[in-house]
């Protein structure tokens, strides 16, 4: 049985409700990041992490994301956590601020679809339907309203939606120290035995962890007993050897939906597009296409000013603005961006990501900073690579100047600095449609854990499938066939579904 430390976060603070009452907060003197340093050298392996800010205010903020991040780079535990979590977007920043589960609670019953969405890009082995019941009914927003539906009802839909995990809590219990309600799990194991089940709320010393061990439950998750010192996490873990594996852990990348999307090269207010970042034609208006590409089923969207830098324009802080009204998928604006302060503005404005390519390198630090203060998860590095004998050179300003830096070597070091995500653009190939460099995207790969964004030379169907199955991307970026109606975004993914890879259709 997995031992799961838990840790509740309002304000920044380790906390603890009284059957989630936060009219009874407990704050406690240890720091989240420093509690879950200590969890992981007791020996835990998962840390279940809940964003109480989230769930009161019903959203996820910067600095919720900062922390996941700050726990994934200096902790090698793998971390669940809901609260707060309304969309797609909230759920792709929490993944890429390095969370590994998304717990998801009152969303299963508010934003079904929305849920079923997630699970077909993100994969069902992401996600752990958070069951809180009174009773026999299912609570949502916080334990303060009914769902209507019985936990026999909820296990039954997560089922359906092809959710396998579950964390059932009795809320009647939850932070009295009165023991786990033993009955119910025992009641759920016996109706639903193709569940994972996890105990949650009530655990008050080793015997209450035995009695659910007997069940047998797959975990159980402990906060106050650990922040009280009822329990001692590592006598715990050594009852409890918990291996090396566990059939609930996800291997990186493994199930993901390929995300397509489409990119808006823009030039003067115009998205344009021409061959190897040259000889540009009108393609139409930004925000109108990124209407259209929203209806038509993108996952995400690249808008990237590609003379911004090269004319010292400032970035494209109105159009962000313009398009987040517009769309309701995340999307990415690179272009001109030169300080924290250009990235901030940026995200301010609407845009869920910012991409940076010639000022990365002419300042890695500033990877660095904008990490740090932004997060990870809104940081991207775009890397446009040209082939030059036996390696690919770094290209800036818009292709303009080779910088001779060696591309797989700065892939490596922008992941170092702090970038989340990688979108590695091939020149020589760039408009051409003659393909995808898979072999470029490939190498990049294999140096790095973030997810790579193929970009240039998407010119078949073929293509695209080629640029996952032999480059290994995670997503597929292209600009002149969909802008001038050679496939559509349905066509791409129908391609990708035959070929047995996942999709969001």
């Amino acid at each position: 049985m997995q031992i799961i430390p838990a840790i509740d976060v309002l304000d920044g603070n380790t906390v603890r409700l009284k059957q989630g009452d936060f009219a009874q907060t407990t704050i406690y003197s240890q720091s989240p990041l420093a509690l879950a340093h200590n969890y992981e050298v007791a020996g835990a392996q998962r840390l279940h992490l809940v964003n109480l800010s989230g769930a009161k205010e019903g959203q996820v903020t910067a600095e919720f994301l900062g922390l996941i991040q700050r726990i994934s780079a200096g902790t090698a535990l793998r971390i669940q956590t809901g609260g707060g979590l309304r969309s797609l977007k909230d759920i792709q920043a929490t993944l890429d601020a390095g969370a590994e589960k998304i717990v998801v609670g009152t969303l299963l019953f508010s934003k079904p679809d929305l849920v079923r969405s997630a699970l077909t890009l993100f994969g069902p082995r992401r996600f752990i339907a958070a069951l809180d019941v009174k009773g026999r009914e299912v609570r949502t927003h916080g334990w303060r309203e009914g769902s209507g539906c019985d936990i026999d009802a909820a296990c039954r839909l997560a089922q359906e939606m092809g959710i396998r995990e579950i964390l059932v809590t009795d809320v009647a219990l939850d932070g009295m120290e009165g023991g786990p309600n033993v009955e119910l799990y025992r009641g759920l194991r016996m109706r639903f035995p193709e569940l994972m089940i996890t105990a949650s709320g009530g655990v008050r010393d080793s015997h209450d962890v035995e009695a659910l061990a007997q069940v047998p439950c797959d975990a159980v998750v402990i906060g106050k007993a650990l922040l009280n010192g009822s329990v001692m996490l590592k006598e715990l873990l050594e009852a409890y050897p918990q291996g090396s594996e566990w059939q609930g852990i996800i291997p990186t990348g493994n199930g993901l939906a390929i995300r397509i999307i489409p990119c808006l090269d823009i030039d003067e207010g115009r998205v344009k597009k021409g061959t190897s970042f040259q000889n540009l034609r009108d393609a139409g208006d930004p925000v109108e296409l990124a209407k259209r590409y929203c209806e038509e089923g993108a996952d995400e969207l690249v808008f990237l000013d590609i003379t911004a830098t090269a004319e010292r324009r400032d970035a494209v802080f109105d159009l962000a603005a313009r398009v987040a009204d517009a769309v309701n998928i995340p999307f990415t604006v690179g272009g001109g961006i030169r300080s924290v302060e250009d990235a901030r503005r940026l995200l301010e404005a609407g845009a869920d990501k910012v991409s940076i390519n010639s000022a990365a390198v002419n300042d890695p630090t500033l990877l660095s900073r904008m990490a740090e203060e932004l997060g990870r998860a809104n940081t991207v590095c775009a890397i446009d690579a040209k082939k030059v004998g036996d390696r690919w050179n770094v290209l800036v300003r818009g292709g303009r100047e080779d910088t001779g830096i060696d591309a797989l070597e700065w892939a490596e070091e922008a992941v170092r600095r702090g970038a989340g995500e990688l979108l590695v653009t091939s020149f020589d190939r760039d408009g051409t449609g003659e393909g995808f460099d898979v072999e470029l995207l490939a190498h990049v790969k294999k140096r790095v854990r973030v997810p790579v964004i193929a970009s240039g030379g998407a010119g078949t169907l073929s293509s695209f499938v080629d640029a996952v199955n032999s480059g290994n991307a995670d997503a597929v970026l292209a600009a002149s066939v969909f802008h001038f109606g050679t496939f559509s975004i349905k066509q791409v993914k129908q391609a990708l579904r035959e070929a047995s890879y996942p999709v969001r259709l």
